[in-house]
């Protein structure tokens, strides 16, 4: 006899099915046809299944912050390493992410914790990929947006 919570997967484990390291590094780093088909497909994966256990705040909390550090990118050119100030400002994203992680209440294979979990790790690893390169903080931020629409579009928790 088993038992189901010792199978729940946690955060990392979560976040290794819905966006694997090497998926997450081809969305990321390049900028093809493939690429673009496979951010698709893996933020509309991830949406759905934040939709039932990450609210909206949760996600735009973060999400604010991407918009505001990309305010300060617009006008740069994609061949243009990312200014130091907002490779910084970027960066200190993953320190804000471990403390959304950290306010969710409960065990690490809780549900509503390992996606918050698979979020924190999905998104700091993409952080890491983005290092200084212009073009792939603006996929990061697709990426990013495109997690929200479909978490949006599948019925986000709003509280």
């Amino acid at each position: 006899m088993s038992n189901p919570r010792s199978e729940r997967p946690t955060g990392d484990h979560l976040a290794s099915e819905l966006a694997p390291q090497q998926t997450l590094q081809l969305i990321i780093t390049e900028n093809t046809t493939e690429s673009t088909q496979e951010l698709i497909k893996v933020a509309e994966t991830i949406g759905r299944h934040l939709a039932r256990h990450v609210t909206t705040s949760q996600i735009r909390n973060i999400f604010g912050t991407v918009r505001a550090i990309e305010q300060d990118v617009k006008m740069s050119d994609d061949d243009e390493q990312l200014p130091l100030h907002v490779q910084r400002e970027l960066q200190m994203l993953r320190p804000k992410l471990a403390y959304q992680y950290g306010r969710v209440q409960g065990r690490d294979d809780a549900p509503d914790k390992a996606a918050i979990g698979a979020l924190t790790k999905i998104l700091s690893d993409a952080i890491r990929l983005v290092g200084a390169d212009t073009r792939r903080f603006r996929n990061f931020v697709d990426f990013f947006e495109a997690i929200l629409a479909y978490h949006r579009r599948y019925g986000g928790r709003t509280n």
